[in-house]
């Protein structure tokens, strides 16, 4: 019998390798959800269990479910695509989210929907309520639930990209709230018809490259199409380090998008009871 009081039940999740502790809040949440040395001691990943981030679900017949997401330095972030699929797919799990099923959800920045597909892709809206902003250096700045910066490369760097993105992750214009960094290029075989991108991101709150980020992807598939001019329904194909993810979305001649969709897969990897140790 688990002592709740000195013991959490997680269940561990990965989307293209950016991974995710999920636990019931209503069961062990009560215990930490305020205590960011205590969610950063699970994500620790030498002496905890490890992971990108940790989520506390909740379903509740009066109020539906609901994701409180947290990155692995313990702060709350404002919102993260690939750990919202997971907390789709974890829900699926449990019988709590039927296949083919349409639902909404609560997450930081809001309400979004998802659903796990017929082919066990998992897809969630996303909520991108301001453009892309393109600096001088046609670098470019956009928000999609987490701030990203993108800067665009002939081919992506190879090595540790640590110093370069933390750099500006810390610069002046930044250093405030801090940003996601990207680097962003186009896959040879990509055509304006079927763009395919390739990507390596700098989390923030995880202060590494992690091996995908749901909210980059997206914000390099509209950054793409704004350098391009791209209008209408389109989808965008990116590869990151860890997998493959789809954005989907509309885009008005104005800049403005609406639709917004990300697609991949999410695994359940393990469940396990780690003891909380006293604080």
């Amino acid at each position: 019998m688990s002592d709740y009081a000195t013991e959490c039940r997680f269940e561990k999740y990965h989307g293209a390798g950016n991974d995710f502790l999920l636990v019931e809040h209503p069961r062990y949440g009560p215990h930490f959800p305020d205590q960011p040395t205590r969610i950063a001691e699970l994500c620790a990943r030498r002496t905890g269990v490890g992971a990108d981030g940790l989520i506390f679900w909740t379903v509740e017949p009066n109020h539906g479910a609901r994701m409180q997401y947290y990155n692995a330095d313990g702060q709350p972030s404002s919102f993260c695509g690939n750990g919202a699929r997971c907390f789709v797919r974890c829900l699926h799990d449990h019988g709590l989210w039927p296949a083919g099923t349409v639902r909404t959800f609560q997450a930081n920045d809001g309400a979004h929907t998802g659903e796990v597909l017929p082919d066990g892709q998992v897809r969630v809206s996303m909520i991108v309520e301001a453009g892309v902003t393109t600096r001088a250096s046609g670098e470019q700045v956009v928000d999609t639930g987490s701030p990203h910066f993108l800067r665009w490369r002939e081919v992506l760097p190879e090595g540790d990209i640590t110093e370069e993105a933390r750099a500006l992750r810390y610069s002046a214009a930044f250093a405030k709230t801090g940003i996601n960094v990207n680097f962003v290029c186009e896959a040879p075989d990509s055509t304006r018809l079927s763009p395919k991108l390739a990507i390596r991101t700098y989390e923030r709150g995880v202060e590494e490259e992690t091996l995908a980020c749901g909210t980059g992807v997206t914000a390099a598939a509209l950054g793409y199409a704004e350098r391009h001019g791209l209008t209408g329904a389109r989808e965008v194909d990116v590869q990151a380090v860890g997998g493959a993810l789809r954005v989907a979305f509309s885009r008005k001649p104005d800049g403005g998008v609406s639709d917004v969709y990300l697609t991949g897969p999410a695994v359940r990897v393990y469940e396990g009871t780690y003891r909380l140790t006293p604080i």
